[in-house]
């Protein structure tokens, strides 16, 4: 039994999915003609938001390492928000530098595995791919290859998915142990 606002939400999302085509669903309502087609670009756009979520994902971490450097951990970050320090730095130094460049530094401020290290950059070449190209198969630099599989490939997506949860688990472990 779902709650109202589940209720809406499910409601909302099925609306998203038509909005967006990616109702797969209810593909046996299109051509014939256009469902290969259409299914193959809905699962580009599921996949493409998944690259970019664990994109963001990543920059946050990175971001909360910067942070940390630079303001301690004496403080939450709701507290930090309502200093003007903490937004100009996140404003005007966060929001600037590229995911490659807090890489960069981060790496200067801690040991980071070589393994992990190699996935940020390996994600941030897929991402650059997915998100400027509008066909990236075709591109000679960011295909949208992980570690050799098609990303838009079941395979690809588990060994992208498997290890980005490990990066993911890097840093929350980081943050754990700090604490």
């Amino acid at each position: 039994m779902l709650t109202a606002k589940q209720t809406a939400l499910v409601r909302e999302l099925r609306e998203i999915y038509d909005l967006l085509s990616i109702d797969f669903n209810d593909i046996a309502a299109y051509d014939k003609e256009e469902r290969t087609v259409r299914l193959e670009l809905m699962r580009n756009k599921v996949i493409r938001a998944e690259v970019v979520m664990k994109y963001v994902l990543v920059d946050e971490h990175l971001n909360g390492e910067l942070c940390d450097h630079f303001f301690g951990r004496k403080r939450s970050y709701i507290e930090l928000w309502r200093t003007k320090k903490f937004k100009y730095f996140n404003h005007h130094i966060l929001e600037e530098l590229s995911l490659m460049q807090k890489l960069r530094y981060v790496k200067s401020l801690r040991q980071i595995p070589r393994s992990i290290s190699a996935d940020i950059e390996r994600l941030n070449a897929l991402r650059n791919g997915l998100a400027h190209a509008f066909f990236p198969e075709n591109l000679r630099k960011s295909q949208p290859v992980w570690k050799g599989k098609d990303i838009f490939s079941l395979d690809g997506l588990r060994a992208f998915t498997e290890d980005m949860n490990q990066v993911n688990e890097f840093f929350v472990t980081v943050r754990f142990e700090r604490r």
